[in-house]
C-alpha cells in the first residue's frame, strides 16, 4: 500500500526533520535508500519539503554543503550529506552511518609540470570550495599557503590566473585532466554519503529508528 505524502503544515506539532541533498549522486542515492527503508521522502513536483505521515518525518531537500551546519544548529534532527562537507563544516556532529554511495576523494591538483608533492605548495594560492578542510590539511603538512575560496568550478581558477593549484573533489579524474591538472599527494579525505546528527539528537528514538532502518537496507561489503 502506498504511503501517504503531503506538504508539511506550518504550526502543526513538529515531526522529525531529516535533510537529504537536493541534487547529484548524493540526492539520488539518498532517495533510493530512504525509499528502500520504507520512508516517503518526496522529491516530485519540485517540492523541497514534504511530510511522511506514517513515519512522522519531514524530509527537506537542501544543498549537501548546508546540511552539516543546519544539523549542528538544531534546525534538523538528522541529515544525509558527504563526509567532506561534514569535515569542512568542522562543527560538533555524530556520524551515525556510512551509506555506501557518493564515493569520492578530495585531492590537491596542479598544472602539468607543477610540483609533485604537497610540500611544493608552500606559498601557493590554492582554490577550493572546502576552505576549512584544506587549511587544516595544509597545516598538518607544515605548508603555508593562501586559500582562494570558491563555491564551485574550482578547476578553472588556475586557467584564470587566480590560483596556482586547487583542492577539489575528485571522482574519476577526468575533469582535472580536461583542465590540464593532475592530482598530487595523498587525499585530504576519502568521502562518501553519511547520516549525521547533532550530539544532542543521537539518543533520539526517531533518529535511532531512522539509522537502524537505513542500516538494514545497506548491502554488506565485507566477506
Amino acid at each position: 500500500m502506498a504511503q501517504k505524502l503531503r506538504l508539511a503544515v506550518p504550526g502543526s506539532p513538529r515531526p522529525q526533520r531529516v535533510a537529504l541533498p537536493n541534487k547529484g549522486a548524493l540526492a539520488s542515492g539518498a532517495r533510493m535508500l530512504l525509499t528502500a527503508a520504507g520512508y516517503a521522502c518526496g522529491g516530485a513536483h519540485g517540492r523541497l519539503h514534504q511530510l511522511d505521515d506514517e513515519n512522522d518525518t519531514e524530509f527537506l531537500q537542501l544543498r549537501a554543503r548546508d546540511v552539516p551546519r543546519l544539523v549542528a544548529e538544531g534546525c534538523l534532527d538528522a541529515g544525509i550529506t558527504g563526509r567532506d562537507f561534514v569535515a569542512d563544516a568542522d562543527l560538533p556532529m555524530v556520524e551515525l552511518l556510512t551509506l555506501g554511495f557518493g564515493h569520492s576523494q578530495v585531492r590537491y591538483a596542479v598544472p602539468r609540470g607543477g610540483c609533485a608533492t604537497v610540500s611544493g605548495l608552500q606559498n601557493a594560492r590554492i582554490a577550493t570550495a572546502l576552505p576549512r578542510l584544506t587549511a587544516r590539511d595544509l597545516a598538518a603538512h607544515g605548508v603555508s599557503a593562501e586559500i582562494v575560496e570558491m563555491t564551485g568550478a574550482v578547476e578553472v581558477t588556475v586557467h584564470l590566473g587566480i590560483a596556482d593549484a586547487v583542492a577539489d573533489v575528485v571522482e574519476s579524474g577526468r575533469t582535472l585532466a580536461a583542465h590540464g591538472l593532475r592530482a598530487i599527494g595523498p587525499p585530504l579525505i576519502s568521502s562518501e554519503a553519511v547520516l549525521v546528527c547533532a550530539p544532542a539528537a543521537a539518543a533520539s528514538p526517531a533518529v535511532r529508528t531512522l539509522a537502524e532502518r537505513l542500516l538494514a537496507c545497506l548491502v554488506p561489503t565485507g566477506g
